[in-house]
């Protein structure tokens, strides 16, 4: 849902500056009466009357450390994206999850492979079973 006008916010909070209640005001704007006791309760305690910044994108984590992690994964090519992460908690002081690592490596076109596992235990097949 989008927010309101600023010119009806405006009017909202010089109707309760007059005396107007929450629900009156909420009547006669067409709005809820929490959104009128939200405005109401704002301008009362910090003297706001607009509409706060919303939303917003987090910056990554691992954003800046590309260098980092260029060098790391040169120096060793079979580092597995776990112990990247554990090397990002131990050298630069960032705690992500694997998973983190895999996502900035793909951003950053980097390769990392998997360690094979050698040989895997594998329950042997069946023979001569219908």
């Amino acid at each position: 849902m989008g927010e309101y006008s600023q010119d009806l916010r405006e009017r909202i909070l010089k109707a309760v500056k007059e005396g107007a209640g929450d629900i009156e005001t909420a009547k006669r704007y067409g709005v809820h009466r929490n959104t009128v006791w939200k405005y109401r309760k704002r301008w009362e305690e910090n003297g706001e009357h607009s509409a706060r910044k919303r939303g917003g994108k987090k910056p990554a984590k691992l954003a800046g450390q590309d260098q980092s992690l260029r060098q790391w994964t040169e120096e060793n090519v079979n580092i597995t994206t776990s112990e990247l992460a554990a090397k990002c908690g131990e050298e630069l002081g960032i705690k992500v999850a694997a998973n983190t690592v895999w996502r900035r490596l793909k951003l950053l076109k980097l390769s990392h492979k998997k360690k094979s596992s050698g040989s895997r235990t594998r329950s042997p097949r069946r023979k001569g079973r219908p």
